[in-house]
């Protein structure tokens, strides 16, 4: 077994106080880079390529127009080169997953694989849940990179053998229920629906030990049903990646030690 690799991060107190401060800046960082790669997904741009630009004009911009919340508050919301207002949703994203990354350290005290796998986890499941909201699909890269962190990061896992069981048995129960739920009410209101909510929680199920799944399971339930009738009543697809990932974020943060299987 690969032993666990731990910082502990409050031994030096000053030390940890930095290390959060700067798990925030990183996190507005990686906001600004998944929620601009969630647009290019469901626009099938390149994601990889490009630069970024205004969606009014079209300018392309500047090195100093894409510093996170920094760029926003000193251009006053706007763009610079058409004066266009910029909507606030990726200030207010580089925010949440700024306070993320740091409350997922201070609440975890050390830099060791959970953690890591958390952190990997909040930018994916950002830039998927605003893929799902804006367009009504899960990509399927969001998913495999899921994945690919995983299979990066169990290795490093303590306690690796209970915690690989327990995610792969709740991986494949939670899948199953789900994906005959999904055709039970395809068959019930004659409409085809998506098995990509079905594939999410099966990868995200694989961080969770059980009472984490629960907790997740519960989140998701309600906070599923208020997106669907939200959905609905802006006759939108319904959007179940933001529920479920909320969910489980809640999980892994608060349930007991996040990733860790429960004796």
């Amino acid at each position: 077994m690969i032993e666990n690799l731990s910082y502990p991060l409050f031994e030096i107190p000053v030390i940890g106080i930095y290390l959060i401060v700067l798990a925030f800046l990183f996190g507005t960082v990686f906001a600004s880079f998944i929620t601009c790669t969630a647009w290019r997904v469901v626009r099938n741009e390149n994601w990889m390529l490009g630069h970024s630009h205004c969606d009014t004009c079209g300018h392309e911009l500047s090195t100093a127009d894409l510093f996170p919340v920094i760029s926003y508050i000193a251009l006053k919301g706007k763009c610079r080169y058409c004066g266009s207002k910029v909507p606030p949703r990726d200030l207010i994203f580089e925010i949440i997953l700024g306070l993320l990354f740091a409350g997922t350290l201070a609440l975890h005290g050390s830099i060791d694989a959970v953690v890591i796998a958390t952190l990997a986890l909040e930018v994916l499941l950002l830039g998927l849940s605003l893929a799902d909201w804006d367009s009504g699909v899960i990509p399927d890269g969001f998913l495999g990179a899921i994945l690919v962190v995983w299979i990066i990061t169990v290795g490093f896992m303590p306690d690796i053998h209970r915690y690989t069981i327990e995610g792969l048995m709740a991986s494949l129960c939670a899948g199953l229920l789900m994906a005959i739920a999904t055709a039970v009410i395809s068959k019930i209101l004659g409409t085809k629906q998506s098995y990509g909510p079905t594939k999410l929680a099966m990868c995200l199920l694989l961080f969770l030990h059980i009472r984490g799944a629960c907790m997740a399971a519960g989140i998701a339930v309600v906070l599923g049903i208020i997106f669907a009738l939200v959905c609905r009543s802006k006759k939108r697809k319904v959007s179940l990646a933001p529920a479920i990932s909320i969910g489980c974020i809640v999980a892994l943060l608060l349930a007991d030690v996040p990733l860790f299987p429960v004796g």
